[in-house]
């Protein structure tokens, strides 16, 4: 029986219909450069195209899905994809880290916990200190890495079209490809091919913005270190404990990371003393999510600069090449 959208409205982002249309939409790194349609993800989950609409509709409404940025892939800017945990003495110093943290070079978002710790995603610089970094900026804390969630890696030439595409849709990946095409002077068509392209080839990323603040429950993150050999049984067992996990993926050749949304602490405690009972567990721990800093400046600059280094292509030179290698848009 199909429900309308007032009756969506009623549901809690706890209950399953929406951990699993979550999980369809960003479940994991591996399928952040996968545009779905509604159309795929009723049919994955076995519903019609206009409850898809209506549950993302609620999400949206309701505040928790802001949207989604595009993000360049990181080799393509000779770096990599990184995650460094700082655990400050209390939360004000925390707190007033934040907003400096912003600015270091490289960083792309900032996650804060309810404790007195913060997870900052960055493209990574080999050469880079970044102990030397937060110095430098008078933020004191303690800095650990966190392994990596494993992006996939690229090999594609970008175009200077290309990253002017990319430029115009950093802060909104949903922006209409007929204004991008207007304002670059091509065809929508170009736009949408060069899209796709840089999408197949792993060359760019779509993440959701969420506001953390408007979910109903708890957010939680629990990361699950396995024995040799036994990553793939533990899993299993965790996803069939928690049961509507949001997020999956692995950080490394035994760790693990689920996310999901509790209904309050005594919960994500009891499954943090289960998941350390089980067969097979090296190591476990959890953490409740507070918000997320989007950080955009040092990406914008990046880009702008690629976009003053590849010179754009003129798109009739474009067209003619293409023809005489028999290709078509």
């Amino acid at each position: 029986m199909r429900r309308g959208l007032a009756e969506w409205n009623t549901l809690s982002f706890r209950d399953k219909a929406y951990a699993d249309l979550m999980r369809e939409l960003w479940g994991s790194p591996d399928i952040w450069n996968t545009k779905k349609s509604y159309v795929e993800i009723a049919a994955k989950l076995g519903v019609d195209e206009e409850t898809v609409r209506n549950r993302v509709k609620h999400l949206r409404d309701s505040g928790f899905l802001l949207g989604y940025r595009l993000v360049p892939n990181p080799n393509l800017l000779g770096r990599t994809f990184a995650s460094r945990r700082i655990e400050f003495k209390d939360r004000e110093s925390k707190q007033a880290a934040i907003p400096l943290l912003s600015k270091v070079e490289g960083v792309m978002n900032i996650g804060s916990t309810y404790d007195k710790s913060v997870l900052v995603t960055l493209f990574a610089d080999e050469d880079q200190d970044f102990s030397k970094l937060l110095i430098a900026l008078g933020v004191e804390g303690e800095i650990s890495s966190v392994p990596g969630l494993g992006l996939r890696t690229t090999n594609f030439r970008m175009t200077g079209l290309d990253w002017e595409i990319v430029s115009l849709l950093l802060r909104d990946a949903e922006r209409k490809l007929d204004e991008i095409a207007k304002q670059l002077k091509v065809s929508t068509r170009t736009v949408k091919r060069r899209l796709n392209m840089m999408m197949k080839e792993n060359a760019i990323f779509t993440m959701p913005m969420v506001d953390l603040r408007k979910t109903e429950g708890i957010s939680y993150q629990l990361r699950v270190v396995s024995e040799q050999g036994k990553k793939s049984e533990v899993e299993k067992s965790v996803v069939a404990k928690i049961g509507d996990v949001v997020f999956r993926a692995s950080d490394s050749q035994n760790g693990s990371v689920f996310g999901f949304t509790g209904a309050n602490v005594a919960q994500g405690n009891d499954i943090l003393e289960w998941v350390k009972q089980q067969p097979g567990v090296r190591f476990v721990t959890i953490t409740i999510a507070e918000r997320v800093v989007q950080v955009f400046d040092w990406i914008e600059s990046e880009v702008k600069r690629q976009v003053r280094t590849i010179p754009i292509q003129d798109p009739s030179s474009e067209r003619k090449m293409r023809g005489t290698m028999g290709i078509r848009n």
